[in-house]
């Protein structure tokens, strides 16, 4: 609870889950690219809030490295514009999707107890 006494909103496995299965989907040609911007902003969405979560020991190096890789995604420099040629927008929300899946999974493995 926050000091206005706001709860956080819970972590919605189930649905972050479906935004990560539809953004790794194979295609044959690429995504409307409106399509692919709302993915990307529900992507940086679910892995901004899994990152306030606890997700256990971030001493162990592939952890650490796994956080290094959210953050720079998630860092305002490095997003995709309306510039951004379609492609690139389209890999970016993937690699957005892929890491968030793992962060994801480190924060269920906590939730199983097996930190």
């Amino acid at each position: 609870m926050s000091e206005t006494g706001d709860v956080a909103p819970p972590v919605d496995l189930l649905t972050i889950s479906r935004t990560v299965e539809q953004a790794l989907a194979r295609r044959i040609a690429l995504p409307e690219r409106s399509w692919t911007d709302t993915t990307t902003r529900q992507l940086q969405g679910h892995l901004s809030l899994l990152l306030l979560e606890d997700l256990g020991d971030t001493d162990i190096a592939p952890v650490r490295e796994l956080h290094r890789i959210a953050y720079r995604l998630l860092d305002r420099h490095g997003r995709p514009d309306a510039d951004t040629p379609p492609l690139h927008a389209y890999e970016y929300m993937r690699a957005l999707a892929a890491v968030t899946r793992s962060v994801a999974a480190l924060y269920a493995r906590g939730l199983d107890g097996e930190r």
